[in-house]
């Protein structure tokens, strides 16, 4: 299990409320779009809940930091297709020592480059867009243990 039985404060990042969650409110009607926000927050509060359902993917998790990078699949209210077969995800970041969590992303897997693979293009878009997150991106693409990945919020505590 790598998400503690917490009650988590949720948070989207300015990024992904200014570049996706306006595309959303663009596409679906404001009420619709809304709902479907709360809907997250409440969902990521309770992510212990839902980390052995097929909603939340593990992206990566360092058990020493008690940090990770997770992905959610959600659907918009009012439409009639599941959270997976929407294609609609969220990336969140997750600190089991601080109880945050933090949106980064917010998107329909069409927004995804199609040269790569949409892992690869979720840790392109952390990269180039959240540089606390350099040394999670970095190991990544080393496939090395993460060791070293603080982030700003969740710095020095156990």
């Amino acid at each position: 299990m790598f998400i503690k039985d917490l009650f988590f404060r949720v948070e989207f990042a300015f990024y992904s409320e200014r570049h996706y969650c306006k595309d959303f409110l663009k596409k679906y009607k404001e009420k619709k779009w809304l709902e479907t926000k709360k809907t997250i927050i409440a969902t990521l509060e309770r992510a212990f809940t839902f980390q052995n359902t097929s909603l939340i993917d593990n992206l990566k998790f360092c058990q020493e930091n008690g940090i990770g990078v997770f992905k959610l699949d959600f659907r918009v209210a009012g439409t009639n297709c599941s959270p997976k077969t929407s294609g609609n995800r969220v990336i969140f970041s997750l600190c089991n020592n601080t109880g945050n969590i933090e949106i980064l992303l917010v998107y329909e897997k069409t927004d995804c480059d199609k040269k790569h693979s949409e892992t690869k293009w979720i840790f392109e878009q952390i990269k180039t867009n959240f540089p606390e997150y350099k040394n999670i991106v970095k190991q990544i693409d080393k496939n090395l243990p993460l060791l070293h990945f603080h982030l700003r919020r969740c710095k020095n505590t156990a």
